[in-house]
């Protein structure tokens, strides 16, 4: 019976933890978010906006008509940003551009992905870069 109680507990908690991704619209967005997408995209061409979680926790990504796909956390800082077409360069530090322009000069940023350790680079040619906080290369992958 014990072993009964202790399953069904986990699945209950399982299910109220279960995914809290809900549709909203691009007005929802914190300020920050709707500034920065205002900077380089047109909002009539947004796809989808979604939230997942609450509060201070939420998480949000916006998907273009275009395919790139945008993530942004509670207070609307970018997270990451995927463009097939390019990163808008201006949202990659000069010190890992310019890194990047002279050991690839003919790729293209496709992905740039920003967390509280690292940033990560992924080029149109396969390799993806990740740097520390400051710019510093720390690793090489080639996919």
């Amino acid at each position: 019976m014990k072993k009964f109680l202790f399953f069904a507990l986990c699945a209950l908690s399982l299910t109220a933890c279960a995914d809290d991704k809900r549709v909203i619209t691009f007005a929802s967005l914190p300020e920050a978010a709707q500034t920065i997408m205002a900077a380089y995209v047109n909002p009539d061409n947004v796809l989808l906006v979604t939230q997942e979680g609450r509060s201070r926790w939420a998480e949000y990504e916006v998907r273009m008509n275009d395919q790139s796909q945008w993530e942004f956390d509670a207070q609307g800082a970018l997270e990451k940003v995927e463009i097939l077409s390019g990163v808008p360069e201006a949202l990659v530090p000069t010190v890992i551009l310019n890194h990047v322009r002279a050991l690839y000069p003919n790729a293209v940023i496709i992905e740039y992905t920003i967390d509280t350790r690292d940033q990560e680079i992924k080029l149109n040619n396969g390799i993806e870069l990740t740097y520390d906080k400051k710019g510093n290369l720390l690793q090489t992958e080639v996919d």
